[in-house]
């Protein structure tokens, strides 16, 4: 049914968003290993139900009599749900759970939801369709939804029209609509038919004529359609027909919306911002920008139809979402605009932002700048009057910390703070100095350029000494290499370079032990951006990292000019790093840079 469709769409966007018990639903994810079942990571309400130690296996949660049956699935990991009882401290509660498994890891991926949840968001749905159908029966326009995967049209409401509800073929729907019109007015209904087809984001079409009935007093109609995006299986299109009259006066809506997604457009987003805080001075309003991470690789790769499709189906993740608690603007080609109304909380806004992300890489999970990695987005925001107290300045800060996630490697979200980033001032000091966005890549490869350039054509230069450029140009706190066989450290560098002999010993005894091919095998760039999903089988070495302050890694091995076999570690102590995947070129190059030297096995160590 087309109500049931409009109406739950309606409940994504306004009641689950803006019902503070229906979107109390949590959706838990934890990652098991796939032998033994431990539990490995997992997001921090689902570990206060499993109560992990990350010893047990997750089944020993599980009550026993449905303990094999959980088993059963979890080895199946064929992502169909199932139910489950779990024990939760003195209590035992009923969940949904699906598994699927990772090839590239080799691990599994669980997903849990409580049924009592899901229970009380049913008989609240319920109710808000019940009443938003109710308030479309206050109409007399038709409504209806075109399918296009069927190119079907399903119409209903159709009182006022000469023909009836219905599901009809798209060119049968046109051909009802062309009956009682000709000429320009005809190709009028015929064009807007052809955005329908299309799915435009949001598209509107006056015909001076009525051509669902021969009422004499009805001077138009209006044709209105808007562009659904259900999840990343399922789309849609639905609308409206609208009889009128030059005796009501018809006003132009307010608020213009961008043409391809449906979101206002920049100016009236601008508008609406600056109205909230610099003039209504309303607490609590938030600027969010958010920005599709190397847009333009898709637009090359799958071309620019197929971006048009991405850049419309992140905008309705957005909208759905945002909800009643805010409006989302188009503000540019790939980026987009949130003015959240009444922010309360940064646990609030946080968990809004990690949602916009996770929808978008799951909704296009091989699209992104590596072969087989989902598309990802990036994502700045700061908060009016806690950050600061006019919209330029609250978007200056939000433009600053999106700056910032895209610096730190793109595919997350950054809000301001003070202790974190610094004062206003500092901050508008500095970008002065800093290019644009799309331009910094440029300083990293002029740092790489350089060395080949003193190696190639000057007079080159010391291993130590590009080691020491590599680190500062790309703000490393550690690098180390490693020159073999039998390895022995060649040089250490960065603001925590390695000095502990204790933990030096460690590293070569695996570098130099039967566990190598273990940990490495025949892979020449490695990159680790959390060392919990390390395997079972390096529990050692994830505890080892643990204690140097060590969450984030990125391992290359390559030859020397002497073919001797070398290893370079980058890693980020005392944070978890995303490694900038943009920056993966750099990394191989500086190896290509290194392999075209001797690098003897003397150990030159900084003191």
């Amino acid at each position: 049914m087309f109500y049931n469709t409009i109406v739950m769409y309606a409940i994504a966007c306004a009641s689950i968003r803006g019902n503070p018990k229906v979107k109390d639903i949590h959706f838990h994810e934890i990652l098991i290993s796939e032998n033994g079942h431990r539990v490995i990571s997992a997001d921090a309400k689902a570990y206060g139900i499993i109560n992990s130690d990350t010893i047990s296996a997750v089944e020993e949660y599980v009550v026993e009599e449905d303990r094999d049956n959980f088993i059963k699935n979890i080895e199946l990991a064929d992502s169909s749900w199932f139910h489950v009882e779990i024990k939760s401290g003195d209590d035992n509660h009923l969940y949904y759970v699906k598994a699927d498994r990772n090839a590239d890891d080799g691990m599994i991926r669980l997903v849990m939801v409580n049924i009592d949840e899901l229970l009380e968001a049913h008989y609240r749905l319920n109710r808000q369709i019940c009443a938003y159908k109710a308030q479309l029966d206050l109409f007399e326009d038709v409504f209806f939804e075109y399918n296009p995967e069927r190119d079907t049209v399903n119409v209903f409401n159709t009182e006022i029209a000469e023909f009836d509800a219905g599901v009809y073929s798209l060119s049968d729907f046109e051909e009802l609509l062309t009956q009682k019109v000709s000429g320009r007015k005809k190709n009028a209904v015929k064009g807007f038919i052809t955005q329908l087809k299309g799915k435009t984001g949001r598209f509107t079409a006056r015909i001076d004529a009525n051509i669902l009935n021969d009422d004499p007093n009805v001077t138009y109609t209006l044709l209105e359609e808007a562009f659904l995006y259900y999840d990343k299986e399922t789309e849609g299109v639905v609308g409206h027909i609208h009889l009128g009259t030059e005796k009501v006066k018809t006003t132009a809506t307010s608020i213009k919306h961008d043409s391809l997604t449906g979101l206002v457009d920049k100016t009236d987003i601008t508008r609406i911002a600056k109205e909230r805080i610099d003039e209504r001075r309303l607490e609590g309003t938030t600027l969010v920008i958010i920005d599709i991470d190397f847009f333009k690789h898709i637009n090359d790769t799958y071309g620019h139809q197929y971006g048009d499709d991405v850049i419309k189906r992140i905008a309705d993740i957005i909208t759905k979402e945002v909800g009643n608690e805010g409006i989302a603007g188009r503000f540019g080609g790939d980026e987009f605009l949130i003015v959240l109304y009444n922010v309360q909380s940064e646990d609030e806004l946080r968990a809004k932002l990690k949602s916009i992300k996770n929808m978008v890489a799951a909704s296009f999970p091989d699209r992104g700048i590596e072969e087989n990695t989902p598309l990802s987005v990036s994502i700045g925001t700061a908060t009016y009057p806690a950050d600061a107290d006019t919209y330029d300045d609250v978007f200056m800060l939000a433009d600053h910390c999106l700056y910032l996630a895209k610096e730190k490697g793109r595919n997350r979200y950054v809000l301001y703070t003070l202790e974190k980033h610094g004062t206003l001032e500092s901050i508008r000091e500095k970008r002065l100095s800093i290019k644009k966005i799309n331009e910094r890549d440029l300083s990293y490869g002029d740092v790489i350029i350089k060395m080949f350039d003193m190696t190639l054509h000057g007079k080159g230069s010391t291993v130590e000494h590009f080691m020491d450029e590599f680190a500062q140009g790309f703000d490393f706190q550690h690098i180390t290499l490693f020159v073999g066989q039998p390895f022995k450290r060649r040089y250490s560098t960065g603001t925590a370079a390695l000095k502990n002999p204790a933990a030096l010993d460690f590293m070569l005894g695996i570098l130099n032990g039967d566990s190598l091919d273990t940990f490495i095998g025949d892979q020449k760039f490695i990159v680790v951006n959390r060392i919990e999903t390390l395997p079972p089988y390096a529990n050692g070495l994830k505890e080892f990292l643990k204690d140097l302050g060590i969450y984030s890694y990125v391992l290359l091995r390559f030859n020397d000019k002497d073919g001797r076999d070398c290893i370079l570690i980058i890693a980020s102590v005392g944070k978890n790093t995303q490694w900038n995947q943009m920056h993966y070129k750099f990394y191989r190059a500086f190896t290509d840079l290194l392999s075209l030297y001797s690098l003897d096995e003397t150990e030159n160590d900084r003191n």
